[in-house]
């Protein structure tokens, strides 16, 4: 089975079901079934040919499913795009997907206008919020568009830097972005008759494959948290009567966190699992969680390379682990051996829905597959009954608490473009507590110099908000390796 019949299967079984909801507006199967389908003879009538690259750039809400389900339904290839990076972040990725088309919004392609023309083989720019996008759908057959779609055919290229410190697109196929959905519902006990709701992006593998692929598969319906904040959530929660909440940690840690005379105002009987991915949560926290709204937390370990490689599930659960492995695992140390149990070292899997590849990258591609294992640079043990604990980074990639990933030299770069900046290094500083403080260590040229309001007005430019420093620190020097490279370790845990 391929995307394209696995709505085809849900709307064909379920038309007059609600697929998403946000607020108001509410799309049932068949009319996203429809809808898709609308774009995608829009999209052949445009000139699109199978296996073209379409990139989607638009804020967390139905239109955005409409249109990634209307690409693959077209044979297209759909590049998923952060909706809170900026337009110098943005304008390499476009240029290396090599999209001919941008399908977005009018505020994103307005902040787009400067760089648009750098992107030569971007042919159209379409706005889902504009006459032409209307005018298109309107006119444009309802009937299935009849494209060849095999399951190995490559489908998404997702862009992350999350292994190699480094912006690449990751490629999936359809089947390698099915692999793992019944497992993964099976564990959370999603059904036909549950409510999901919904706080994570869908650019995110996470937002996509577990919580959209997943519930459309079981014909289950999604509530869309366009912006969270706690009460939002109880708010759809009550409304909705929403079963299984997916989120990051910050999601959960918030919801945790809320007063017991609050929670007290909603009826939340619906309820029973709250499901995690993108960083390490606070077993503390979830064990409140837990405890306060009478769920079972569910913690998942995935990659955008590998999707989901280790899941807690409903019978089988240890709050502080990210479950058991669902594919074959080894830890090793930096020799290759492996570890005895107990003992942190890099977790390598043998996934069979791995990514195909890094887009026009074979080299970065061999540095992470060896042999048929993917090298994660993660540290991880294995501790009792088979449960799997991740550590940290071993690259320092710094993950915000919303489960965000940060490339320190990316950061770095756009310091050292700053005239009155010297040296910079950028560190995810240990807090005492298990998480991270993003923090700049910036050494100043002796003249110009450079003031904190100064280099954070320069950042913000260039930078989503979410990469912004949390702490600035003016040093004389920063500490060097032996091999003259930034002693990031060092910085990492406090020593100068």
């Amino acid at each position: 089975m391929n995307l394209k019949q696995m709505l085809e299967k849900s709307a064909s079984e379920v038309p007059q079901k609600e697929a998403i909801i946000v607020g108001s507006q509410r799309v049932t199967y068949g009319e996203l079934e429809e809808a898709s389908n609308k774009l995608a003879n829009a999209l052949i009538g445009l000139g699109l040919k199978k296996g073209d690259h379409v990139a989607i750039l638009m804020s967390h809400c139905p239109e955005w499913v409409v249109n990634y389900f209307g690409v693959v339904k077209a044979g297209g290839v759909a590049v998923l795009l952060g909706s809170m990076l900026k337009a110098p972040e943005l304008a390499p990725l476009l240029r290396d997907s090599d999209a001919q088309i941008l399908i977005t919004e009018k505020s994103f392609s307005r902040m787009l206008s400067p760089v648009l023309s750098d992107i030569p083989l971007l042919k159209h720019v379409i706005e889902v919020d504009g006459d032409y996008y209307n005018n298109m759908m309107a006119n444009s057959p309802s009937t299935s568009p009849i494209v060849d779609i095999k399951d190995d055919d490559e489908v998404s290229i997702i862009y992350t830097s999350g292994v190699l410190g480094r912006q690449k697109g990751v490629v999936h196929t359809h089947a390698s972005l099915m692999g793992p959905l019944g497992i993964i519902s099976a564990g959370v006990g999603r059904g036909r008759e549950d409510v999901v709701i919904d706080t994570v992006p869908f650019f995110y593998l996470f937002g996509l494959g577990e919580v959209l692929f997943g519930s459309i598969m079981e014909g289950t319906t999604v509530v869309i948290i366009p912006h969270f904040t706690p009460r939002v959530v109880l708010e759809a929660i009550e409304k909705e009567r929403g079963s299984i909440v997916f989120g990051v940690p910050a999601v959960h840690n918030a919801l945790a966190m809320l007063r017991d005379e609050v929670i007290k105002n909603y009826d939340l009987s619906s309820l029973k699992v709250a499901s995690s991915a993108g960083a390490k949560s606070s077993p503390r926290l979830m064990k409140m969680l837990e405890d306060k709204f009478k769920l079972t937390f569910c913690e998942t370990y995935g990659l955008s390379e590998l999707f989901v490689v280790s899941m807690s599930t409903l019978s089988n659960h240890k709050l502080g682990t990210v479950g058991k492995p669902i594919c074959d695992i080894k830890i090793i140390d930096d020799s290759g051996r492996e570890v005895p149990r107990g003992e942190a070292g890099e977790a390598i899997f043998r996934v069979p829905w791995a990514m195909k590849e890094y887009y026009k990258a074979p080299d970065l591609t061999a540095q992470v597959f060896k042999d048929g294992w993917f090298y994660t640079g993660d540290l991880v043990r294995m501790v009792e009954d088979g449960y799997l604990e991740y550590v940290e980074k071993k690259s320092f990639i710094i993950v915000t608490p919303s489960g965000l990933k940060i490339s320190p030299w990316e950061v770095e770069d756009v310091f050292l473009r700053h005239p009155g900046i010297a040296e910079a290094a950028y560190v995810g500083v240990n807090d005492g507590r298990g998480g991270q403080v993003p923090t700049a260590f910036i050494v100043a040229k002796e003249k110009q110099g450079a003031t904190v309001e100064e280099i954070v007005s320069f950042c913000r430019q260039n930078l989503a908000d979410f990469k912004l420093p949390k702490k600035f620190e003016f040093v004389d020097s920063i500490p060097k390796t032996g091999s003259g490279k930034i002693d990031r370790r060092r910085l990492k845990e406090g020593i100068r």
